[in-house]
């Protein structure tokens, strides 16, 4: 019984974890063009045999590399097909692993409860929960460069005896997601960490060099395979995607924003939990109980003790720059080497993305972990400390918002909600949203879903108000997640399916197989590096280009690209794009067969479909 109840609390984090993002996987249609075109690399190594440069739309080769992909195809092996489910099922299982290690990390060198709550504001922190669904490289990489993180911590941490094979693989792991980012983060925090604790620099820079060194040696196998496979224009396409974007030197403009973008995303990303950190900023202690004049007496306590021993040693320090280096050095040491440790993992992760001119909010990821425990030791000095207010109000917040969903899905199912509130161009899709909504069938889990936050959120907010019961640290902790837990559960498995099917890429692809069956399928975009990716993943890989190029190497080592164009078949392509198209080639005869009713998400517009004769 004993062991029993000392293992609930990492019982109850893999259960909600499985629970949170394993059933609902596969109920949302890809509906972006980011999905499809990292689950078409893996589909296209199934077909092709390939499993190191596969081509897919008839022309591209992987922007990263495979480890992600490796990942998919082996799941989709086993199930006998490439799925929405097989696609993002490598992230669920990323965000659950990573989610279990820095539970099982933080219990043994914090407490069980403060290690519980970060875990769960982890899981349910928007960005990371967004990334753990979706068939992205981010969240993949996110867990290998946490863990290798956290295992060079366990090994600094037993005299940095031995050699830590785990952590090394980590960051191969890393590395093969995207690229040589996942072995410069890790060396980079625990560099600067073990320095801190007081290691030798050359020592310490030979010690990581060296882990990073031998992290590439798995990798290097593939980027030698692909290189000998792909040549000049694969490491083109890797000097771009790796240092390119780094240095703001890409050949076109990938998600360029300036340096406070960073801290706009953590904000937007840590919802909802943002609220109950804006609310404890107004909040004041109501109540001064003993315990909390006992807690802070110890703590001056100690503050004045670690002050003493502080100020005795700096006292003999020298003057200067070194002086000044070596006192904050001092002053660094006095905190608990593992809070040191997630203050370093979570600011210098952010300072090194705010150096690239390339930013996105997926970037930051590693940062989540370290910060969730940072969250959940403020919550718990909120608590301790009697600020209750704020978490009051944050809980009631959350019902609010809770209830106020559930009420306007129930009148939407009753058909109150008329389809003339929309207007503008964007009108026929959320009206399909509307009524995909209102004609869902509803079974016994679907009411489940929609039922359960409602009476979550209203039994956390009688928790909180109740004087009985609103001092008790359990029912507080269970007010603060339950709601929003099954908030996303919700979301997950009721709301969004229906919603975002509505601007679902399979209905294209079902066009194309109805009416062009057999005939060979073109496609062109405008838009340098995009094409019809969704089209593309649900018709099997079968799209080629119009204006496909081909990359020669000539004698002096140069590239030379050119334009291989098809002799007739059906041209795919957005209705903006046809008529600069049709003048460039007048040598076609093109005949136009339909035009899509609703606009395409990948293109934000109608897409136009011809034959053509050369």
């Amino acid at each position: 019984m004993k062991i029993k109840e000392k293992n609930m609390p990492l019982i109850a984090v893999i259960v909600i974890s499985c629970v949170m993002l394993l059933p609902f996987l596969g109920l949302t249609d890809f509906n972006t063009k980011g999905e499809p075109r990292e689950a078409v690399v893996a589909l296209s190594m199934l077909n092709s045999g390939d499993w190191i440069l596969p081509v897919n739309n008839g022309m591209d080769i992987p922007y990263k590399p495979p480890f992600f992909h490796y990942c998919i195809a082996l799941v989709s092996l086993l199930t006998g097909s490439v799925d929405e489910y097989t696609s993002r099922l490598p992230s669920a299982l990323a965000l659950i692993a990573m989610t279990v290690g820095c539970f099982v990390f933080y219990k043994r060198r914090r407490n069980a409860q403060q290690a519980l709550m970060g875990a769960l504001l982890l899981l349910t922190s928007f960005e990371v929960h967004r990334a753990g669904v979706n068939c992205r490289v981010d969240m993949v990489l996110t867990a290998c460069v946490v863990g290798a993180m956290l295992l060079f911590y366990r090994w600094w941490e037993r005299g940095s005896k031995g050699f830590p094979l785990l952590a090394v693989l980590c960051m191969s792991g890393a590395v093969l997601t995207k690229g040589p980012v996942g072995f410069v983060l890790p060396c980079f925090v625990m560099w600067v960490f073990t320095l801190i604790r007081g290691g030798r620099f050359w020592r310490t820079s030979l010690t990581y060099g060296g882990f990073a060194l031998l992290s590439l040696i798995l990798p290097l196998m593939w980027y030698v395979a692909a290189w000998h496979e792909g040549g000049q224009h694969f490491l083109d396409l890797i000097y771009e995607e790796n240092i390119g974007r780094m240095t703001g030197s890409m050949s076109y403009e990938s998600h360029t924003h300036s340096f406070p973008y960073n801290f706009f995303t953590l904000s937007t990303g840590w919802a909802p939990w943002t609220l109950l950190l804006i609310f404890s900023l107004f909040s004041k202690p109501w109540k001064k109980s003993s315990a909390s004049a006992e807690a802070a007496s110890a703590s001056e306590a100690s503050a004045a003790s670690s002050a003493k021993s502080a100020s005795s040693a700096k006292s003999s320090l020298p003057g200067g720059l070194k002086g000044k280096l070596m006192r904050w050095q001092i002053r660094l040491m006095q905190v608990p080497p593992v809070m040191l440790f997630t203050w370093l993992g979570f600011l210098l992760v952010l300072l090194f993305y705010c150096f690239p001119s390339s930013k996105r909010s997926v970037y930051l990821l590693p940062c989540y972990p370290f910060m969730a425990m940072i969250i959940a030791e403020y919550v718990d000095w909120l608590w301790r400390t009697g600020r209750r207010g704020a978490m009051r109000a944050y809980v009631c917040l959350i019902g609010v918002l809770v209830l106020t969903l559930t009420a306007v899905f129930a009148c939407v199912r009753m058909g109150l909600v008329p389809d003339t509130i929309f207007h503008g161009k964007h009108a026929d899709t959320n009206i399909a949203m509307l009524h995909a909504l209102r004609d869902m069938p509803i079974g016994i889990l679907e009411f489940l879903l929609c039922f359960l936050p409602a009476a979550a959120a209203v039994d956390a907010m009688q928790m909180v108000l109740r004087k009985r019961t609103c001092n008790d640290g359990r029912r507080f902790r269970y007010a603060l997640l339950a709601p929003v837990i099954l908030l996303m559960t919700a979301l997950d498995g009721l709301y969004q399916p229906a919603v975002l099917n509505a601007k679902s890429l399979r209905p294209m692809a079902q066009t194309i197989e109805e009416k062009f069956h057999g005939e060979n399928i073109y496609q062109y975009i405008s838009t340098p590096m995009l094409h019809f990716f969704g089209a593309d993943f649900y018709l099997g890989d079968k799209m080629d280009q119009f204006e496909k190029p081909v990359y020669e190497e000539r004698p002096d080592g140069s590239i030379e690209e050119k334009t291989v164009l098809p002799e007739k078949g059906v041209l795919i392509v957005p209705t903006a794009d046809f008529e600069e198209l049709a003048k460039r080639h007048p040598e076609y005869r093109f005949q136009h067969v339909m035009t899509t009713k609703e606009r395409v998400s990948e293109v934000k517009g109608t897409v136009d479909f011809y034959r053509f004769t050369r």
